[in-house]
Formats: C-alpha cells, sequence, structure tokens
C-alpha cells in the first residue's frame, strides 16, 4: 500500500479585488500564504505597473477585472522627492 506524501509546509489562498490608484483600473489578486512564514511580495498594476505588496509565500498572480480609467496609456513611474 502507497502513502500520500503530504506537504511539509501548506499554505492558504487569499484572494482579494483593489482598484489601482494611479490609472483607476481594478483586478484581482490571488496570493498563497503560508502560516508562520511572513512574508511580503511585490506585484504589479497589470495596466500601469504601479507597484504594491501583499503578505504571501510566492509572487501573486493579478487578474485584470477593468481596465484604467484615466483615458491615458503611460506607465507609472515613481519618484524620488
Amino acid at each position: 500500500m502507497k502513502h500520500a506524501v503530504e506537504p511539509a509546509i501548506t499554505g492558504s489562498l487569499s484572494i482579494f479585488e483593489r482598484s489601482c490608484g494611479y490609472c483607476g483600473a481594478r483586478f484581482r489578486v490571488l496570493a498563497t500564504q503560508v502560516p508562520d512564514h511572513p512574508h511580503r511580495e511585490e506585484y504589479a498594476c497589470p495596466e500601469c505597473g504601479k507597484c504594491y505588496a501583499a503578505e504571501a509565500s510566492a509572487e501573486p498572480e493579478v487578474q485584470l477585472l477593468r481596465p484604467r480609467t484615466d483615458g491615458k496609456n503611460d506607465q507609472y513611474q515613481e519618484t524620488m522627492f
């Protein structure tokens, strides 16, 4: 009789929606979280590239729900000022 090998660490999937503060696009974020392993991973708005962070054990998956609403087509650029 063969026994299934269980993963040493099990995680949970966190799913949330957000709107980009720069371009107004709406997207869904899927982030895998592992208990007792706090870690922040960055993900980007699929329309303008503005970066956000979420608690996740791997790079979150991002799904576009609604395109940008600002009428522009530029990419977000962080400034040092």
